[in-house]
């Protein structure tokens, strides 16, 4: 049902109120990559996936307009026609957005190709801050200068890209220490 709504929402704001342990948060932003178990949604700073089953809610927020997407008219493109038909999968994996089309990505696949960004990782328990090692089977591994952590995709709640600016600010916290 989620998948079916952001599906219906793509490139659209939306709010969606995620659990995260005893609290639940509130998060606007514009759908941008719709997987097989999770969401991403940009804002103006943020890049934030969302798992299915940290997602409590989710709706158009209040005084935006609603728009249907069955009337949008789409450009083809004829070069882009023949290289589907000659070379359909090396076309498809050279663009993100025909990838995303045509395959519906899990958590574990989006976050691989994702590998070297630094990221909060919020869990039911805790926050880790670190940068994206490796995503092998069902693990996100991350590392913060002379941390690592090892964090079972089941459990994370949201992943959040962090820019200089709110990296300086998240490591005034205590982080990581649960």
């Amino acid at each position: 049902m989620l998948k079916r709504f952001f599906k219906m929402k793509r490139y659209q704001q939306v709010e969606i109120y995620s659990s995260n342990g005893e609290e639940t948060v509130h998060t606007l932003g514009k759908v941008t990559v719709i997987g097989r178990n999770f969401v991403m949604l940009t804002n103006l700073k943020d890049r934030i996936w969302f798992p299915y089953h940290a997602i409590i809610s989710a709706n158009v927020p209040s005084g935006i307009p609603n728009y249907s997407n069955s009337h949008q008219s789409y450009i083809f493109d004829n070069d882009l026609k023949r290289k589907l038909l000659h070379d359909f999968g090396q076309t498809v994996s050279k663009r993100d957005a025909l990838k995303q089309q045509f395959y519906e990505e899990t958590l574990h696949t989006n976050l691989k190709a994702w590998k070297g960004i630094w990221v909060k990782v919020s869990t039911q328990n805790c926050s880790y801050v670190g940068q994206i090692i490796d995503v092998q089977e069902n693990n996100l591994l991350l590392s913060s200068f002379n941390k690592k952590w090892e964090l079972n995709l089941g459990t994370i709640s949201r992943v959040t890209s962090l820019r200089f600016f709110s990296f300086l600010t998240v490591f005034s916290k205590k982080i990581g220490v649960c």
